[in-house]
């Protein structure tokens, strides 16, 4: 993300004030002249754009908690460290963002108060959720936190944490099923009987973490086989107000818009957005090259996912893992065969979503790919959520516990990322993979900074992404709004959006029909394209950097076709995306084509005159065949 002077619409951040003495700080009174008390523990910072006051060492649940924030769809984040009161007796408060806290800011209601109101998949999502925050809580000593009713919130379709709490006395995953046995009126008819038996189970101590997980795995899995989800994607990619090229890519491709222009293993299961790195010769060659390739590799495995009888989460995220690192060794290739060092190196950014379907059967699962500072979130109805944390200096200041966030975004070097495809070796990669249950309508919005910075995508939130939701708004007029709002607000970088809406409920025939209306006008205008040159080949001929064949991880090949590719192409990259915003809407008739359509209407305007005539007629009548004399009437 780029640093740099900016202005910024804030919106008020609500906080959460561990340690507060309500019957001190009523409502209303201010905590250290800054922090105002709208209730309880909630307040908000009257001063923003001041950094909070820290301490000059951290005690120990405060490194815990920093080391934690890496969980940021479920955990609170360290904001500031307050000492009140005389120096013998100072009281310490302790302030978190990122809370559990609505629009209004009320306290989101508890799980204990939201599971029994909840959808089945819900109720199994919910549970899933709390058992998957058990392990990284293990390594901080702060499982006890799971176990306190009312630290577990719930807002939308996550499960957040108000706060933590240390485990000061030895803590099992057994106590989180004596808890929930007591939820066992409230589950919904068609997981009753299995959800039941999971908790007993749990309670006497029959599962670990991980069978656990796997057990709701497979309880969602089969609730899912009788729920409708129908998936669309749109993508849109724009070149910005002050770049003279594109290194941005995602997928589908902006010219594959329709979906019976896609594999149909793909279709309606992957988007992709690739930021490139490198300058004008080497960002949209590794973006470019990361789409083909992730699109390759990913026919391969979505097709083995429908087919494998041992299908498992684990083994799927290893797999992309994997994945990753294929299109990390590609590129890497092409550096080294052209002798790139340091800032020379090309490379990109990876955000990508993918839900596969084990066992041939529909799911709920997102897999979420995620290398750099492009990002994915998730819009639902009621909440906005980033699910991916960028990889830069700030954040990994943060997650090892070296400071708060607030400071080291404030490093001249905060925004440098510290991870791309391409740059270093796959020993040197680590692709983070995450993996969520949706269970109500929402859009997965993946981009590039170009529309992420400053904090754009939550101010454009109500106003552009919600009526997806709630307006049934089409996809690619909100591509299209998306990058116009980046470009007037931002402008600085190339833009690059995908929107996923998973919706429960049927696919809408008459979406479809309109797809099939225009794939069918397209195929009548197929031919206009070819009387003048198409100004987009040269987008084109970077589709063609790799091979169709299935790839593998070998560098030498990878760097040969990207070379050989680039040059039987017979492009300069400099031309590349000379283009702005292209999206896949039908082309517009060719104007040398209509020229042509009105010489000749003119012409055979002349000729019918011409038979109104009788020496032109009788002359017409003796050399026309005899099967077209009918349409030549004789001579009064």
């Amino acid at each position: 993300m780029e640093n740099q002077e900016q202005t910024t619409a804030v919106e008020q951040q609500y906080l959460w004030a561990v340690g507060l003495d309500t019957e001190a700080f009523p409502p209303a009174s201010l905590l250290g002249d800054r922090y105002r008390v709208l209730s309880s523990q909630i307040v908000v910072d009257t001063d923003a754009f001041t950094l909070p006051e820290l301490p000059l060492e951290f005690q120990t649940y405060v490194v815990s908690y920093l080391k934690l924030s890496r969980l940021s769809l479920h955990l609170p984040r360290p904001y500031g460290l307050l000492l009140l009161g005389e120096e013998l007796n100072l009281s310490e408060i302790f302030l978190l963002e990122n809370v559990p806290i609505d629009r209004q800011g009320n306290l989101c209601p508890t799980l204990a108060e939201s599971w029994g109101k909840a959808s089945a998949l819900r109720q199994i999502n919910l549970l899933w959720q709390v058992l998957n925050l058990w392990e990284p809580l293990a390594e901080q000593n702060m499982t006890r936190t799971l176990i306190e009713p009312k630290l577990v919130r719930v807002d939308g379709m996550w499960v957040r944490l108000l706060e933590l709490q240390a485990d000061v006395s030895a803590v099992h995953i057994s106590q989180l099923g004596d808890i929930w046995v007591q939820w066992l009126d409230l589950a919904k008819p068609e997981i009753a009987e299995p959800i039941a038996e999971f908790f007993y189970s749990l309670g006497r101590g029959e599962y670990d973490v991980n069978t656990a997980i796997a057990y709701l795995d497979q309880l969602s899995l089969k609730i899912m086989q009788e729920q409708p989800l129908t998936v669309r994607i749109a993508s849109a990619t724009d070149v910005g107000q002050q770049r003279d090229h594109n290194e941005d890519a995602c997928y589908p491709d902006i010219k594959r818009q329709k979906r019976t222009e896609q594999a149909e293993s793909l279709r309606d299961r992957l988007a992709i957005v690739c930021d490139g790195l490198g300058g004008h010769d080497g960002g949209e060659v590794a973006s470019s090259l990361a789409i083909k390739t992730l699109e390759q590799q990913l026919k391969t495995l979505l097709h083995q996912a429908e087919n494998d009888p041992d299908f498992s989460a684990q083994g799927f995220i290893a797999q992309l893992e994997m994945v990753a690192r294929v299109v990390n060794n590609q590129i890497v290739a092409i550096n080294d065969q052209q002798q790139r060092h340091a800032q020379q190196r090309m490379g990109t950014t990876l955000v990508m979503a993918v839900i596969p379907h084990p066992h041939g059967h529909p799911s709920n699962e997102v897999y979420v790919v995620h290398v750099g500072d492009s990002r994915l979130y998730c819009v639902s109805k009621n909440n906005l959520r980033q699910v991916t944390l960028d990889d830069d200096v700030a954040t990994r200041e943060t997650t090892l516990g070296y400071n708060f966030y607030a400071y080291s975004s404030q490093r001249i070097d905060g925004g440098a990322l510290i991870q791309a495809l391409g740059t270093r070796g796959s020993d040197m990669l680590v692709p983070r993979v995450q993996r969520f249950f949706i269970d109500e309508d929402c859009v997965l919005l993946l981009c590039s900074d170009g529309l992420s910075d400053f904090d754009r995508v939550e101010q454009l939130y109500e106003r552009y992404l919600l009526p997806i939701l709630t307006e049934d708004k089409s996809l690619d007029r909100s591509c299209q709004d998306l990058i116009d709002q980046a470009n007037e607000l931002n402008g600085h970088d190339n833009i690059t959006v995908a929107l996923m809406r998973c919706r429960f409920a049927p696919p809408d025939p008459n979406e479809d029909m309109v797809e099939q209306i225009t794939a069918s006008d397209d195929e009548d205008d197929a031919d206009t394209e070819d009387i003048l040159p198409n100004p987009d080949h040269a987008v084109d001929a970077a589709g063609a950097l790799v091979t169709t064949e299935p790839i593998t991880d070998n560098s030498e090949t990878a760097a040969d076709v990207a070379e050989s590719s680039t040059d039987a192409a017979g492009f300069d990259m400099d031309d590349m995306d000379s283009a702005k915003t292209e999206l896949g809407l039908p082309r517009q008739t060719n104007k040398a084509f209509m020229i042509i359509l009105i010489l000749v209407a003119l012409l055979l305007g002349s000729g019918f005159a011409a038979l109104q005539f009788p020496q032109v007629k009788d002359w017409v009548r003796q050399h026309v065949p005899t099967s077209l004399k009918k349409f030549v009437p004789p001579n009064p």
